[in-house]
């Protein structure tokens, strides 16, 4: 079986694909896990990400409309946004559910790569002070068995060898809308997903 539906994803470049001088955000890391769903944790631990997605040099200090992910786990469920894009979107679509996130100092922010401390404020933080949430569904539907949705956005999901995978998609009507909203830093795209 499969399911075939528009992905939803942050991405961290402009929409020529040229700029990519936008921050990254990631999960915190050292012994905490992070989150296994969205809606099984009180908020999302992060940081700001000190390398890019795209590989070198470092992530820039441009803020987009959508934040992209370094290092995503298998749980896939949403995008990191403003709170007001997240309640804008919350107040048009259906299936839509945000978190709180809890912000930790990335120990980069502080000292170098060789263990010197930074003389300057790192490039890779942001340029202005941001308000962000984790928007994401808790409808979820089963690519194995996928059914028809029963909201504009849902997260597929799939047990593979590797574990739980998941996609952060939306319906094609939820789509055009979205795509005429004319974001910056969202991709959107028909995707199949084999179960």
């Amino acid at each position: 079986m499969s399911i075939t539906a528009y992905k939803v994803e942050a991405v961290g470049h402009d929409r020529t694909g040229e700029d990519y001088g936008y921050v990254n955000i990631m999960y915190r890391y050292g012994n905490k896990q992070s989150c296994p769903r969205p809606d099984q944790c009180e908020k999302i631990e992060v940081m700001w990400a000190d390398e890019s997605v795209y590989g070198p040099p470092a992530p820039g200090s441009k803020v987009g409309d959508f934040i992209k992910t370094w290092l995503m786990g298998s749980w896939d469920c949403g995008v990191f946004t403003h709170r007001e894009i997240a309640q804008r979107l919350m107040d048009t679509f259906t299936g839509l559910k945000l978190k709180e996130l809890a912000w930790f100092e990335n120990p980069r922010e502080k000292t170098l790569k060789n263990g010197k401390p930074r003389a300057h404020r790192a490039k890779w933080l942001p340029e202005r002070e941001v308000d962000l949430v984790y928007l994401y569904s808790d409808h979820y539907i089963d690519a194995r068995e996928p059914t028809s949705a029963q909201t504009d956005f849902f997260t597929v999901t799939r047990m593979d060898a590797w574990g739980v995978s998941t996609w952060f998609m939306c319906t094609p009507e939820a789509a055009k809308k979205l795509i005429a909203m004319d974001f910056n830093n969202l991709a959107v795209q028909e995707t199949t997903i084999v179960g």
